[in-house]
């Protein structure tokens, strides 16, 4: 059954705000003593920071691993078979047949941006509990499809947005929603690096590999078929190009995202964005709300600072926090966590798939975090004010603008 978008968002905001912050599903939990099987799609930089996480995890069993470069899906077998002490890791160049498996409960989603929505609905639509890395969506269109597959296929859903589940930036947030700060006014997120994913820089070509090496055309996905280079792959130059990246969304699916969390405001987005400098730009809400996002003037990064009539308090990667008075922080025991390897999140996200409860980072809140990092980029690079319709996800009279919220919809892995 098709629903349409501005229902499917009333319901869920009814839902959210009915049942509190989480959620059932219909579903049975998983008995606390089964054992949730796992497998890992995408073992490069993220992939390897956190299969240990989730190796480590109570209760998980990994059974197997796929990238479309072989050398990453067998350093991930060695691992896998090391922590379990056998040899039984299955390994997979194709995730279509890893999702095939029936005794697989969930996988990890540690691709580069352009796969991870097209993947998280592949494996919802399997049957898979899904934990996938930010961004969710390199699309308005991408993010909606996830949203509606994790509600349609009823699946656990946690973006990889551990700091919802870091102390300081909990703490934080709380301060803000509790109304410790009075009315909040302005919000500020930390954006390291605006703006360096906005072009194509097209490598020279050079001779494609074994495709059981690697898998150029399982590796680029929905993206668009280029010329292959192997820096793309192995130095990491996909994270430069807007073919592969996310842009603003590199730090906007984090700072923007607890920005609105501080702000009551997860299932909505800022509706006017002006662009006032290089490394600056200016969003608001419809009552005049004000999210500053910004890339100077931080001491660390994914920094935020939420400014109320009554005081403000500023955070970041370091575990600090900052307040305009001490005793905002009475009483509070902060626990912080390196964003490298966070266990809380992964952790949640395990406890979920045995109780069926929302997770805290659950798609629908995520989609609309990821609409205003795109309406962000698409002002930025145009560097004009525009307004933004939150009915229609458009730029009203602005069809350049509205034309470059659309991504590459390549076959065969085009949004059904």
């Amino acid at each position: 059954m098709q629903i349409g978008r501005r229902a499917f968002l009333f319901q869920s905001a009814a839902a959210a705000c009915a049942l509190g912050t989480r959620r059932t599903w219909v579903q049975a939990a998983v008995p606390p003593s089964r054992t949730i099987t796992m497998a890992i799609i995408g073992v490069g930089g993220r992939g390897r920071q956190m299969l240990p996480v989730f190796l480590g995890q109570p209760g998980v069993r990994f059974l197997a691993a796929c990238d479309a470069v072989r050398e990453r899906r067998e350093w991930a077998k060695a691992q896998i078979d090391a922590y379990n002490g056998n040899t039984d890791c299955v390994v997979y160049r194709d995730f279509r047949e890893l999702l095939a498996r029936a005794d697989i409960d969930a996988v990890y989603v540690a691709t580069g941006d352009r796969w991870h929505a097209r993947l998280a609905i592949a494996a919802m639509r399997a049957g898979k509990d899904v934990y996938c890395e930010k961004p969710i969506s390199l699309s308005i269109a991408e993010g909606e499809a996830v949203m509606r597959a994790a509600e349609l296929y009823q699946r656990i859903y946690q973006g990889g947005v551990q700091r919802r589940n870091v102390g300081n930036f909990v703490t934080a947030v709380k301060l803000a929603t509790s109304g410790r700060l009075g009315h909040v006014h302005t919000v500020h997120a930390g954006m390291a690096g605006m703006g360096q994913s906005a072009t194509n820089h097209y490598l020279p070509e050079q001779p494609l590999p074994d495709q059981n090496d690697l898998d150029w055309d399982l590796w680029t996905g929905p993206a668009p078929l280029r010329a292959y280079n192997s820096a793309y792959v192995f130095n990491a130059a996909w994270h430069g190009e807007y073919d592969y990246h996310g842009d603003l969304s590199e730090w906007g699916s984090h700072t923007i995202d607890l920005c609105q969390l501080a702000l009551g405001r997860a299932l909505t987005a800022p509706t006017r964005y002006v662009p006032v400098s290089p490394s600056e730009v200016h969003a608001f809400y419809p009552d005049g709300v004000k999210m500053v996002l910004r890339s100077h003037g931080f001491r660390d990064s994914c920094a935020i600072r939420l400014e109320g009539d009554e005081g403000w308090v500023e955070t970041d990667d370091s575990g600090n926090m900052y307040v305009s008075n001490p005793l905002l922080l009475e009483g509070h025991a902060i626990r912080h966590e390196s964003w490298t390897r966070p266990v809380a999140h992964p952790a949640e996200f395990i406890a979920c798939v045995r109780s069926r409860l929302r997770a805290s980072a659950p798609a629908d809140s995520l989609h609309m975090t990821h609409v205003a990092c795109h309406a962000a980029s698409v002002a930025y690079h145009l560097n004009r004010a525009m307004a933004f319709d939150l009915k229609t996800f458009t730029f009203p009279g602005q069809d350049d603008a509205t034309k470059l919220l659309v991504r590459s919809d390549r076959a065969p892995w085009k949004l059904s």
